[in-house]
């Protein structure tokens, strides 16, 4: 299996990530420490690092969302593992209605925004999964390709006119400020940032309060 995340798994078993999460490398990620008996959505989990991450923190319900069609080998290995719902919609339209609108004490939507051509409303129906008063949390690329060296006092989007990074589903790249605002237009009131990302280049989180 071509795993991207390193996740330690009950019987002891490690897989073969090329990223490496685990113990203080996660911080910057903003992901609470203590999860105790929070009901957790985890979007865009790819092998569902961040969704076993959370029941590992004491939440009490997860549910690791994907895009992929059929799903990844690897994220049904490791959620089965930990006996956790792994739902896959086969393109970027979560199956928002399967899981339940403003049920979730905490969303993660961790890499998603710049494979969306509509962040907004990506980050719009994130916000909607939560509670209000409840924390939905931003990964995103920033500052890549035409991006680069902009400034970073104006909220600013590059609208992808070729291909970024050998990946045809890269739709959208904002500045960090540029973040921060997409995620005030979908109702969310940012509480929260790091750009401290262990080994990444480029990357920004945000964490937000639903209003």
């Amino acid at each position: 299996m071509n795993w991207w995340h390193t996740i330690e798994l009950p019987n002891g078993e490690v897989t073969p990530g090329r990223v490496d999460y685990r113990g203080q490398a996660g911080d910057c990620f903003l992901l609470p420490k203590d999860l105790t008996d929070k009901r957790v959505l985890d979007f865009g989990t790819y092998d569902g690092y961040w969704a076993i991450e959370a029941k590992k923190r004491g939440a009490k319900f997860v549910i690791a969302s994907d895009r992929w069609d059929p799903p990844l080998e690897t994220a049904q290995y490791a959620l089965k593992a930990y006996d956790i719902r792994y739902i896959c919609s086969g393109d970027l339209d979560f199956p928002i209605a399967q899981v339940g609108c403003g049920d979730f004490d905490i969303v993660l939507f961790y890499g998603i925004v710049y494979h969306l051509k509509n962040p907004v409303m990506g980050l719009w129906n994130a916000a909607r999964m939560c509670k209000p008063g409840g924390l939905v949390i931003i990964e995103s690329a920033v500052n890549q390709g035409k991006m680069e060296g902009m400034t970073n006092d104006v909220p600013l989007l590059w609208l992808i006119d070729e291909v970024h990074h050998d990946d045809p589903s890269n739709y959208v790249m904002p500045n960090g400020a540029g973040l921060l605002q997409l995620c005030r237009m979908a109702g969310l009131n940012p509480i929260q940032t790091s750009d401290n990302h262990p080994n990444i280049h480029s990357r920004f989180t945000v964490m937000c309060e639903r209003k």
